[in-house]
């Protein structure tokens, strides 16, 4: 690593933080140089057919918000690469643009099978990238064995992923999984708890903690997961409970809670609705305890939806700002689209790894399967959200070949744990990129 930037296996450096400065002197030159050839930009890309990439995500259904904020990600990634002349790219010899397939997986992996079979099939798509929850990423992988397909940044998260791929990693070669799993990375905030405990920040009335999922194999992953951070630190963690994607009404389960005398709530949904109303009804209930609210944060009208009953809450779910290149990423999506980006999906899901596959295809040179798949495996790239580089086994950084691999800030896959109030979200944990100090909930105390 060298600051921000981190160099590939092949040497290659990242765009810099500065590369915005650059883009009028690059296209300055490049409109001298056509001047010169009598050629418009680009035109060699226009004599061949682009390469079609197809992008998954939930572009429809109970999570379509986080599909808009993959897509919205992948444009901005698609234009930017063209301003800094990663585009076209060179395939055998022709240089060839980028054309977008939208693969929407509508939250069903029944529903997201048909649609990359679609794409593939009858659309030409030629590489997929991204997608959305753990479900569909256990069928699609699946179903993609054969279609000399390489699937690359896929946010399935389960632990089950893995299980599945390390039984036959040879046959999963063309999956490169686009997210941590739970018991790594996603589901310990036991640590940071026993911080706020120690430090007196947090004093529990008692070691109980309930927790509450998706029925879905994200959801079942994430809560044992949590279930394990939190025993490790001393609380006794009941059962799950499991709902709906489309949930919204939660009075009998936080009555349960009530009832348990529970002093933590650890919840994931991915719906954005079904996710901020219990959040809302949470607080309307004034429930004793502290709520962890994991996926909160997929949308960017998160605030919006839930006001003042978001105060308090704590995340580990996404990336977040803490460089200055990263703040400049997030004024130019603010301008390009007039809203937040939610930085999971638009930025980590569609622009880190559109330009991690983008980086593939001109390393790789071909669309010949077995050669995307060697590249894929070598890739090292630092993007704006996180850096990327999938393990080739099985170990402490990733649970099984293809994953991406866990890392501090700038050296791998890196979320911070942060507490919402008043619509921002503070950094309060690992303790070296604070930019709070935690804040017990005033009914708490």
């Amino acid at each position: 690593m060298t600051g921000k930037l981190g160099m590939n296996r092949r040497g290659a450096t990242a765009p810099a933080v500065t590369r915005r400065t650059m883009i009028a002197a690059l296209g300055g030159m490049s409109l001298a140089a056509c001047a010169l050839t009598g050629l418009a930009p680009a035109a060699k890309a226009q004599n061949a057919e682009p390469v079609k990439v197809g992008v998954m995500g939930p572009f429809t259904g109970p999570a379509s918000r986080t599909g808009e904020g993959i897509q919205k990600g992948a444009r901005m990634a698609l234009e930017d690469a063209r301003a800094d002349g990663m585009l076209p790219v060179t395939i055998d010899g022709e240089e060839r643009d980028i054309e977008f397939v939208w693969v929407d997986s509508q939250s069903s992996p029944e529903k997201a099978v048909k649609a990359v079979s679609d794409a593939v099939s009858r659309q030409g798509v030629q590489i997929m990238v991204s997608g959305w929850h753990s479900s569909v990423a256990m069928a699609v992988s699946e179903a993609e064995i054969g279609m000399d397909i390489v699937h690359i940044g896929h946010g399935g998260e389960s632990q089950f992923i893995c299980e599945k791929i390390n039984q036959d990693p040879e046959n999963y070669r063309h999956w490169f999984k686009g997210w941590s799993s739970p018991p790594i990375f996603a589901g310990l905030y036991g640590e940071p708890l026993q911080h706020f405990m120690d430090e007196g920040l947090w004093q529990p009335e008692n070691m109980k903690a309930a927790v509450v999922v998706e029925d879905t194999d994200y959801g079942r992953g994430w809560g044992e997961a949590l279930a394990n951070s939190l025993e490790k630190v001393g609380f006794d963690v009941l059962p799950y409970d499991v709902i709906p994607l489309d949930e919204t009404e939660f009075t009998p389960l936080l009555a349960k809670y009530r009832a348990q005398n529970v002093s933590v709530v650890g919840m994931t949904v991915t719906g954005n609705v079904s996710a901020s109303n219990f959040v809302k009804q949470f607080h309307q209930q004034q429930l004793p305890a502290l709520l962890i609210g994991h996926g909160l944060t997929w949308f960017s009208e998160w605030h919006e939806l839930t006001g003042e009953a978001s105060n308090y809450v704590i995340t580990m779910d996404s990336p977040r700002v803490i460089a200055p290149y990263q703040q400049e990423w997030v004024e130019r999506y603010r301008e390009k689209y007039d809203e937040d980006p939610s930085f999971a999906p638009a930025g980590q899901q569609g622009y880190d790894y559109m330009m991690t596959a983008i980086k593939v295809l001109q390393n790789a040179g071909t669309l010949d399967f077995e050669t995307l798949v060697e590249e894929a495996r070598a890739i090292d790239h630092q993007g704006v959200w996180q850096r990327i580089n999938f393990a080739e086994e099985a170990g402490e950084s990733a649970l099984c070949p293809g994953e991406v691999q866990v890392g501090g800030f700038e050296e791998g896959f890196f979320f911070p744990l942060v507490q919402l109030i008043d619509g921002e979200a503070k950094i309060l944990w690992p303790l070296e990129h604070a930019q709070a100090e935690f804040q017990a909930p005033p009914w708490l105390q």
